[in-house]
């Protein structure tokens, strides 16, 4: 029996091994078979999807700037160019440890503290880019050096790359503008696709202006990689097309003359020919250098509105009064709407006021002027006789007849961010203030003070319509493009040049003649060449209020924030003009001493200069 169990039991565990192992074996037949399904799925079902990926991984393609248009003057002079320059870029994607990268390089070259704050604040700001600039315009050594450490660490490289060239400098600042570091703001307006690889973009004047144009086409490069990501080969490259070139308005002589005459100002002076509206010179003072800043971040537009920044552009975003370069219009509003005749003289003492108000609103000649016409209002810049005016006409009329001349309103010109001014009225007081408009507010209306604000732009603008009898040019500095006129624009030349007399726009422009070559005209003493026939209007701007009692303007001893600003409007030659200039210099004193003078100059330079070519 014991014999029997025991033969029993050894054939009942054979026979649960042999289970065991069925199962063994069944699971390992099954897992052959997927193993097998899995690489027939890999290699075969999916060999195209899978051969893409390892393409992919082997191959990059790389998108190549193009090289930017080259930015001419009127003659041709090279005002924006290119030039080549190496970086060091590290891609924060791939950068294990940025800070070990950057104390590698530091034993390398010399890196300022002031560069490695720089990328710290540019890779925070620009979070978007997968590369982000430490250090450029590295020399022919420091490259070496950089390239002998590059393989050590993941993302970091040397790139070369088109840097644009000011050789100007602060000359064209203005009008030219800058280029700068793509940000978020730039990525909501433009074709990521297009910049995809692209760092930099124009942020202001014509480098904004004319962005599509200067840019160009991206090409590629289909580049074969290592596993670290270091290019070994050139597989494919297609070229980018170049931006298309400009040529300016700009007569680089004559803005290298304006700049000249307005260094250790501030303030704007502005040359246009009245004929085609083109720009002749613009100078905003203090300018920048742009190849110092060229790389920097340009983006922060709250920086540049400050008023005493060099990067503020005084020409088309300064706000002034424009004092009394807007006589000219009041006297042709007066007359347009009967309240003055041309013969009429009128009373001048030294001060105006109002029936109900014991206010003085005092002229700048203390004694006054004496029986002035209209003429000679204008000949010797009375202001009594325009508060007079002012107060005749009311601020509806002015303020109707001021936006025929572009107050309140952009000019067109092609330049980004023009500001419109301040064309002060009843509604807009109310609407700013809270408060209601004064019969006080629209005598010094008339004198172009008080909440009139416009820009040196706008002033030159109204000078060339002047200049023109009505006609009105749109300001332009793009020299192959021609600005259409609205509707709006022609219905004001329409009215402008029907519906205001030519015996009118000539005494106007007598008067304005007479301020420079008679006797008592306000900008004679100062204007000592009077060969080209200039006309003109100066104008002062009080920055703060005078006592009734006695005018303290000419102290010398006041500080220099509280002094005047001095304007000038002017065209020659009177008969044909080709040049209108509008000039303002802050807190100098009156336009006839500083304003006056360097317009003057300015234009009779420019005329000289043609009669020299002639």
């Amino acid at each position: 029996m014991r014999r029997s169990f025991l033969d029993f039991s050894k054939a009942n565990a054979e026979k649960n091994l042999h289970s065991r192992l069925n199962i063994l074996i069944l699971i390992l037949l099954i897992l052959i078979v997927l193993l097998i399904s899995r690489l027939y799925f890999l290699q075969v079902v999916s060999f195209e999807h899978f051969d893409t990926l390892s393409e992919t991984n082997r191959i990059k393609y790389i998108q190549t700037p193009p090289r930017r248009g080259i930015i001419y003057d009127r003659n041709n002079m090279v005002l924006a160019d290119n030039s080549s320059q190496y970086s060091i870029e590290i891609n924060i994607k791939e950068a294990n440890n940025i800070k070990k990268i950057i104390s590698g390089i530091k034993k390398e070259i010399n890196l300022t503290q002031e560069e490695i704050n720089s990328f710290y604040k540019k890779k925070s700001k620009y979070s978007h880019r997968n590369s982000i600039i430490l250090k450029t315009n590295l020399t022919d050594s420091e490259i070496a050096k950089v390239l002998s450490i590059r393989y050590k660490f993941d993302g970091l490289d040397v790139t070369a790359s088109l840097m644009r060239k000011y050789p100007y400098k602060e000359i064209t600042s203005h009008v030219l503008g800058n280029v700068g570091y793509i940000d978020k703001s730039d990525l909501s307006r433009i074709d990521r696709q297009n910049y995809k690889s692209i760092k930099y973009i124009g942020k202001t004047g014509i480098e904004k202006s004319y962005e599509n144009i200067l840019f160009g086409v991206p090409g590629y490069k289909q580049v074969e990689v290592n596993a670290r990501g270091r290019q070994i080969r050139n597989i494919d490259e297609k070229s980018s097309v170049p931006g298309k070139d400009i040529h300016l308005t700009i007569d680089i002589n004559l803005q290298k003359y304006m700049y000249s005459k307005m260094l250790g100002f501030s303030g704007s002076s502005i040359a246009m020919n009245p004929k085609n509206g083109e720009v002749l010179g613009m100078i905003s003072a203090p300018a920048f250098d742009p190849n110092n800043n060229l790389w920097g971040s340009f983006g922060n537009y709250d920086e540049i509105k400050e008023l005493n920044s060099p990067m503020f552009n005084r020409s088309i975003n300064g706000l002034y009064s424009p004092g009394s370069t807007i006589k000219p219009l009041v006297a042709i509003n007066a007359v347009k709407n009967k309240v003055v005749d041309l013969e009429t003289s009128y009373y001048a003492g030294p001060f105006f006021q109002l029936p109900t108000s014991s206010r003085r609103y005092r002229d700048w000649k203390p004694e006054g002027h004496g029986e002035v016409d209209l003429q000679k209002a204008l000949e010797q810049s009375c202001d009594v006789y325009f508060y007079m005016l002012a107060n005749k006409l009311g601020i509806n009329k002015l303020s109707s007849f001021f936006k025929y001349f572009s107050f309140g309103e952009k000019t067109g010109i092609d330049l980004p961010y023009e500001s419109t001014g301040v064309l002060p009225s009843e509604d807009w007081k109310l609407k700013n203030t809270g408060y209601k408009w004064t019969d006080g507010d629209t005598v010094i209306t008339g004198i172009g003070q008080g909440y009139f604000l416009s820009t040196p732009l706008q002033l030159v603008y109204a000078a060339s319509i002047i200049a023109n009898k009505g006609l009105i040019v749109i300001p332009k500095l793009n020299k192959d493009i021609e600005i259409e006129k609205d509707k709006n624009t022609l219905e004001k030349e329409n009215f402008l040049k029907n519906e205001i007399e030519d015996e009118l726009w000539e005494a106007i422009r007598q008067a304005m003649f007479n301020v420079v070559n008679q006797e008592n005209g306000t900008a004679f003493w100062t204007t000592k060449n009077k060969k080209n026939n200039i006309s003109g209007k100066t104008g002062t701007v009080q920055v703060y209020s005078l006592s009734q009692e006695s005018d303290e303007r000419e102290k010398e001893n006041l500080p220099k924030h509280l002094k005047d600003h001095s304007l000038y409007i002017g065209y020659a030659p009177k008969e044909d003009p080709q040049i209108v200039v509008a000039t303002i210099v802050e807190n100098v004193g009156s336009g006839s001493k500083y304003a006056a003078p360097i317009s003057n100059e300015i234009i009779n330079y420019y005329l000289n200069k043609i009669r020299e070519r002639n």
